[in-house]
């Protein structure tokens, strides 16, 4: 049994005091999860603005370097948050053509596997 390390969550709960968090939780690690945010400001009141990968303020670098240096192995979950036509919901019904969900999808995973061979977790 294990946790499921969520970085963006983790950057919403503690901004910079991820580091720790996740050195303190490396031993019970089972997977992590990939999403990405940023915080808007909607009606006088900071909100999360789920974002595909790559485009909110989760330092992916810094996190990937310290997941290599970890040596992590753990399976990764690319999550789906932002809107999606209702496929970020789990909606059977899409908003929006079923090509651009797919091709939105496609994009956050080429992105993640850029930023993976850039820090060295896969070649």
């Amino acid at each position: 049994m294990g946790c499921q390390f969520d970085i963006h969550h983790a950057t919403v709960d503690g901004a910079e005091a991820w580091p720790v968090n996740l050195d303190l939780l490396k031993n019970y690690i089972g997977s992590i999860a990939i999403k990405d945010f940023y915080w808007e400001k909607v009606n006088k009141k900071w909100t999360i603005k789920d974002v595909p990968l790559g485009q909110g303020m989760v330092d992916f670098k810094k996190y990937f370097a310290q997941l290599k240096k970890m040596g992590f192995t753990k399976p990764i979950s690319l999550h789906y948050e932002y809107p999606l036509g209702g496929a970020n919901n789990g909606t059977s019904k899409l908003t929006m053509p079923k090509d651009d969900v797919i091709k939105a999808m496609q994009g956050d995973l080429v992105t993640l596997k850029g930023m993976l061979t850039e820090s060295g977790l896969i070649s």
